[in-house]
């Protein structure tokens, strides 16, 4: 088996999930018994779980996600493609593992009295992270673990390249629209927050069944 490096973005990863991880602990005891674990359409709390579970649910998966990639990377059959975007699986890992650390940072900071965070605000994140995603989804090459994957898209490795070329597209349009959701009040909101959804999860899907049907044809 051969060796994979360790990227600089893993270690930031690491080192951010870490100390955002030791923020939530340092202040364990200042903060309620519950904490914020569901944010609804209109960004106020509708849901609420042990702290002990919030931290350790939010705050272990920021240092723990590129160990877990790492591991399931060796596990892929298609491993050698990895190859083929290195920087690309770089910058969506630390993106997403700093999202994570965000929403815990966010959590722990309510906890304590502030509402810098709140769920409209937290939700423009996830905005953000799918436009930064999106960016990096047309490089990202056929495997069992990262990226868009259907039954069509790891049949086909043209039905692949082309879904995620087109899917980087609806990411970023689909991270547009939830942050015009999440930032505008009123009934639209939440039609902007399921139009983005739907333009970034079901289209590509779709797309790539109907492209599979259309190359087979």
């Amino acid at each position: 088996m051969k060796k994979i490096n360790w990227k600089w973005q893993e270690t930031a990863a690491v080192a951010a999930g870490l100390l955002t991880l030791a923020y939530a602990l340092m202040n364990y005891s200042r903060l309620p018994d519950k904490l914020p674990s569901h944010f609804g359409w209109n960004g106020e709390v509708n849901g609420y779980m042990d702290k002990a579970a919030v931290i350790a649910m939010t705050g272990l998966l920021g240092p723990l996600l590129p160990l877990l990639i790492r591991f399931t990377r060796r596990l892929d059959p298609k491993r050698d493609n990895y190859k083929r975007f290195e920087g690309a699986q770089g910058a969506i890992v630390l993106t997403i593992s700093l999202f994570f650390d965000l929403m815990l940072l966010g959590t722990v900071r309510y906890g304590l009295g502030s509402t810098w965070i709140g769920g409209k605000l937290a939700t423009a994140f996830a905005g953000v992270l799918l436009i930064i995603v999106g960016n990096y989804m047309p490089q990202i090459r056929d495997n069992y673990f990262l990226g868009i994957r259907t039954p069509w898209t790891l049949a086909s490795p043209e039905v692949w390249r082309r879904t995620h070329r087109l899917g980087g597209l609806m990411w970023v349009a689909g991270g547009l629209l939830v942050i015009a959701g999440a930032l505008t009040r009123g009934p639209v909101s939440p039609v902007l927050l399921a139009s983005g959804l739907v333009l970034a999860i079901l289209v590509p899907v779709v797309y790539s069944w109907l492209l599979h049907r259309r190359l087979r044809s």
